[in-house]
């Protein structure tokens, strides 16, 4: 699973590849078409959970990632839910966040947002009627390393449990999603991609090339909002010249689901009768709500 999960769409920008060579301007780059409005969520559960499980498109992905944002979202409560009774405040950690895949770009959100913004996973109401959490009112400013590094255990163990449900199935689709990549049709599909980047003025080699140059790019611009349009602005050039590469590899990887339902066609159906109910438990326990980011 490692080998999929290069986030293209982070909490932080892309790593580095090597190299100082310099980004670009954000006055050299294209403008995201229409009024740039922040991402937003919608919240619900699927009805079939062949799409959040086994995703075939960059669409198909915003549920995993609602998937993979409501197992951090379960973490944050147990630590939050840990730390009240303990009496001491949270250890820092990341926000739950929705977070994207680079073997399934999300076009959409790709060219309106860019390659570095993500969308917060946050709960979403009070735990219900009966499951209030124990522990002093308000925000407890006491550290304790050993209490705080209880909790954060605890927590890991939340979310370890809740993907356990899932993952054993789901690890062996990622193998199947990245295989596509090596497939000759999608090999070459992808070696246009240069050359339509740099109908854009963005002169890269190849796809990791061009992570690296938004890497470059946006950590070199300092100020805040010209960094922000940049990457726009590289997002947009991307979602288009990545299109007919996706409409290569989309059809390849549907047709790896289908024949990948039909391996685990009694998997997938234990999940439809364990995954959904325990998600709306863990809703109504933690005041949370399962969301998939959108445009």
């Amino acid at each position: 699973m490692a080998g999929i999960l290069g986030a293209v769409v982070a909490a932080t920008v892309l790593t580095a590849c090597g190299g100082a060579a310099p980004g670009l301007s954000a006055r050299s780059l294209p403008a995201p078409s229409g009024t740039v409005r922040p991402p937003t969520v919608q919240k619900g559960l699927p009805r079939d959970v062949s799409a959040m499980l086994l995703p075939a498109t960059g669409e198909d992905s915003r549920l995993t990632q609602g998937l993979d944002g409501f197992a951090q979202m379960v973490g944050h409560a147990r630590l939050q839910e840990c730390a009240e009774r303990a009496g001491v405040s949270p250890p820092e950690v990341p926000p739950p966040a929705y977070i994207g895949w680079s073997d399934l770009p999300d076009l959409g959100f790709i060219g309106r947002h860019g390659l570095t913004r993500s969308v917060p996973a946050v709960p979403d109401a009070e735990p219900a009627a009966g499951t209030t959490r124990p522990g002093p009112t308000g925000r407890p400013d006491r550290a304790d390393r050993a209490a705080q590094q209880r909790c954060a255990a605890e927590a890991q163990t939340a979310t370890k449990e809740f993907k356990n449900l899932y993952i054993p199935l789901q690890s062996l689709w990622w193998p199947e999603v990245s295989a596509v990549r090596d497939d000759p049709r999608a090999q070459e599909a992808l070696r246009t991609l240069p050359g339509c980047l740099a109908r854009y003025g963005v002169e890269v080699d190849d796809e990791d090339g061009f992570f690296a140059l938004v890497d470059r790019t946006v950590q070199g611009i300092e100020d805040g909002e010209e960094a922000a349009r940049a990457d726009r602005g590289l997002g947009a050039a991307y979602a288009t010249c990545m299109a007919p590469v996706e409409a290569v590899r989309e059809p390849l990887r549907a047709g790896r689901r289908t024949a990948f339902q039909a391996a685990h066609r009694e998997e997938l159906r234990a999940l439809e009768r364990t995954l959904l109910p325990r998600i709306r438990e863990l809703e109504r326990r933690d005041g949370l709500a399962f969301a998939r980011p959108l445009p």
